[in-house]
């Protein structure tokens, strides 16, 4: 009876380990994708018939990229730059938040910019401001 070496059978099962990554972290790819492209098409439709308010300061990278999304996919919204606006600046120490983007739609407040949250709050009915944090 002829075995093949262990080497061999290794082998097999580390291609084997490295293509059901490759099909996981694929898949993955492109869930995030498909959710990224259903949440740009609702903020579109739906961010004309609500306010979006973005708190921003001039040095922050990540209020920039969501400055490019939301520009790249149409959204109507309006910037509140604390560094620049001094009643942008009361509001968002009202708020209490550590950091920016601060966003506000229809009544609700997130820290950092989620665009799947965004569709998500869009759609949302309008929320009564009552909590003094984010």
């Amino acid at each position: 009876m002829n075995t093949p070496p262990a080497s061999t059978d290794r082998r097999h099962s580390w291609v084997s380990l490295a293509v059901i990554l490759l099909v996981v972290m694929g898949g993955s790819q492109a869930w995030s994708w498909w959710r990224g492209d259903r949440a740009a098409e609702a903020v579109r439709v739906h961010s004309a018939q609500a306010e979006i308010t973005m708190f921003t300061t001039d040095t922050c990278p990540y209020c920039e990229q969501a400055r490019q999304w939301l520009n790249r996919h149409q959204a109507t919204w309006q910037e509140c730059n604390i560094d620049q606006n001094q009643a942008c600046q009361r509001l968002f120490q009202a708020r209490g938040s550590p950091g920016v983007p601060l966003l506000h739609v229809n009544g609700l407040w997130r820290l950092g910019f989620d665009p799947v949250w965004l569709a998500e709050a869009l759609q949302s009915r309008p929320k009564t401001d009552k909590s003094p944090r984010p």
